[in-house]
């Protein structure tokens, strides 16, 4: 039995860590959103983020966008106004006063996306987004995707108890239907560089679990960001995505240095990762009913949500709820012969209320 050591190469990097800048510059439409981190060693998970910083997007002839930092090194411009024959960079000063800068990059037009659809195969629905450019002056493309889905508690709560008494909740107290999000996480790339026209059909987007998920309980829609790339962004864009989702074989891509185009002026020798390109941005959201998707059901509920009886006297509600955070009241209970009111049935706050499952109980304002 052979013996194992653990090999820690030798690798010069500042003691901060290198910069690390993501991102891309939005011309027009959307926001554009900068993150800033550091890296660590190979022997740690824990990264931080650069925050402080002044970053600004500007333009070949000196016009900028100041962006405010929204959370710790997370920096954002509402709008950056597209400008006929500008090119555009980032400026970054952190806050020990090192200055960077992205190359100046001409702004790619992206085309519109002609259809996001999807297929079924009884487990899973696969999204397809399929686009062109009749110019056939695009050739390299990504996509971002945003995903939103309502579900539903698993009760329908029609009473509330509040200042020690029972009540009909009002429509604008309801929390049975919650709406939940979801980011796209690998990078999404294609080319028709090397077809005789610019036409992507039928690209994988993304696949949704029908069974091990709740997205398609009932409603489920999803938004597709589209965006051109120069050659040199789409490759860069290939060799991390090589680098971060298709390493853990000898058979996979092994990987290599990043790079981009971000460079430190202060220190013309320091490294530093990221690419910056500037491009607009083409959208499309689609819906997907339960209706449509025949097998999805509700999934993800702790526990088996059973309910209790409490009999209609103060002194019991007040003993189960009073003090009691994790229990909410259901409905009524009435007797069968009388519809007098006898009790209620009550049950975990988790199984009544839907935004304890993550979500929020507030419509979002494109929801159909």
């Amino acid at each position: 039995m052979a013996c194992k050591e653990k090999y820690m190469p030798e690798i010069s990097k500042p003691d901060t860590g290198f910069l690390v800048v993501e991102g891309f510059i939005n011309v027009g439409t959307g926001p554009t959103i900068i993150q800033l981190t550091r890296t660590a060693g190979l022997d740690s998970t824990h990264f931080s983020f650069e925050a402080g910083a002044h970053v600004l997007v500007e333009t070949e002839s000196g016009m900028n966008f100041p962006m405010t930092e929204s959370s710790p090194g997370k920096y954002i411009v509402n709008q950056v106004t597209p400008i006929d024959g500008q090119r555009y960079r980032v400026h970054i000063t952190t806050k020990n006063g090192r200055n960077y800068l992205s190359d100046l990059t001409e702004v790619k037009t992206t085309p519109e996306i002609d259809s996001v659809n999807w297929t079924t195969d009884g487990e899973n629905v696969s999204i397809f987004v399929n686009t062109h450019d009749p110019n056939n002056q695009t050739l390299y493309y990504k996509w971002q995707f945003e995903e939103t889905w309502q579900y539903t508690s698993y009760y329908l709560s029609s009473i509330k108890y509040q200042d020690d008494s029972i009540s009909v909740r009002t429509p604008d107290e309801q929390f049975f239907y919650c709406y939940r999000n979801d980011y796209s996480k690998s990078i999404s790339l294609s080319t028709s560089a090397d077809l005789s026209q610019d036409i992507i059909a039928r690209y994988p987007l993304t696949s949704v679990s029908i069974l091990n998920t709740d997205k398609l309980v009932v409603r489920y829609s999803i938004l597709v960001k589209q965006y051109a790339l120069t050659k040199e962004w789409y490759e860069w864009n290939l060799k991390i995505k090589k680098n971060t989702e298709q390493l853990g074989s000898i058979f996979d891509a092994q990987p290599s240095g990043t790079g981009g185009n971000v460079h430190c002026t202060t220190d013309p020798s320091e490294a530093v990762i990221g690419y910056i390109g500037s491009t607009t941005e083409a959208d499309k959201r689609i819906f997907i009913d339960h209706t449509e998707v025949p097998g999805s059901y509700n999934h993800g509920y702790p526990a088996s949500c059973d309910s209790q009886f409490v009999r209609i006297d103060s002194a019991e509600v007040a003993k189960n709820l009073r003090g009691h955070p994790d229990k909410l009241p259901i409905e009524f209970v009435r007797d069968m012969k009388t519809s007098e009111i006898i009790g209620i049935q009550i049950s975990d706050a988790i199984c009544v209320d839907c935004n304890l499952q993550g979500g929020s109980s507030v419509k979002p304002p494109f929801w159909q």
